[in-house]
């Protein structure tokens, strides 16, 4: 694999295979890593996603995870999701101008409404997060539950090497700004991208249950904001988001 420059303080482990990447990072972590390592892996044997789901992760695409290590609590250090996902999709657009990238809550990128990359925060043991980062470059999956594209099906012929080091370059842009100045400025760039505001949602829960209303804003913190029938708004932490019609 081509090896990409990245920005310092951000290093890079290159991997031809590996069962997970926010595992591999998490080990490193515990082992002494510093802040800003990257491991990169041309696939993942048991890759996964949120809530412990399987992650498609075939050579072509990108799979990568940050390891962070910051002194900020939990509830804070999750806003690091909101981070990933505006540089990601800033990172996205110079690799494939024409399409139109959206931030999906609470921690996809979309590609012309279509979801082309998903992210992974995870605790990595006291002041220590992993960030992963799966983006389908060259290989579209099917089967999902929601519409996947990849980068390749929409016109652009970036290799995961030239993602991963635009990526980490806006990255370290925003991961700044966040540390600096907090969620604000980081939520008005997720806000001006996001996918579906104002517009119907249906939050699917878990275990049946879900709610449906129109996704109103986020607050402070990162939760969405959902305006219910009767005039309730919902403050929202977690949940899976689709589109009616989609």
């Amino acid at each position: 694999m081509t090896t990409p420059a990245l920005p310092s303080p951000y290093s890079l482990a290159t991997l031809d295979s590996v069962d997970s990447t926010n595992d591999e990072a998490a080990r490193r972590a515990a082992a002494g890593a510093p802040h800003g390592t990257v491991v990169w892996a041309r696939q993942q044997t048991a890759g996964r996603g949120r809530r412990g789901r399987g992650w498609h992760s075939p050579p072509g695409n990108l799979h990568c995870s940050i390891l962070l290590r910051t002194d900020r609590p939990p509830v804070q250090a999750a806003q690091v999701g909101f981070v990933a996902a505006v540089a990601l999709a800033e990172a996205l657009e110079t690799l494939a101008p024409r399409a139109a990238f959206g931030c999906k809550w609470p921690n996809d990128v979309l590609c012309n409404g279509r979801k082309i990359a998903g992210l992974l925060l995870e605790s990595a043991g006291e002041g220590a997060v992993v960030l992963g980062v799966g983006v389908d470059v060259g290989v579209r999956p099917h089967h999902t539950s929601f519409p996947a594209t990849c980068l390749r099906a929409e016109g652009s012929a970036a290799e995961p090497a030239e993602v991963l080091a635009a990526f980490v370059d806006r990255f370290a842009t925003w991961y700044d700004t966040w540390d600096g100045a907090g969620l604000a400025p980081v939520r008005a760039a997720w806000l001006h991208r996001a996918h579906g505001l104002g517009a119907p949602v249906t939050v699917r829960l878990g275990e049946g249950r879900e709610l449906r209303g129109i996704f109103a804003d986020l607050d402070a913190d990162g939760a969405m904001l959902l305006d219910q029938d009767g005039g309730e708004r919902r403050r929202v932490l977690a949940g899976e988001v689709f589109f009616p019609g989609a």
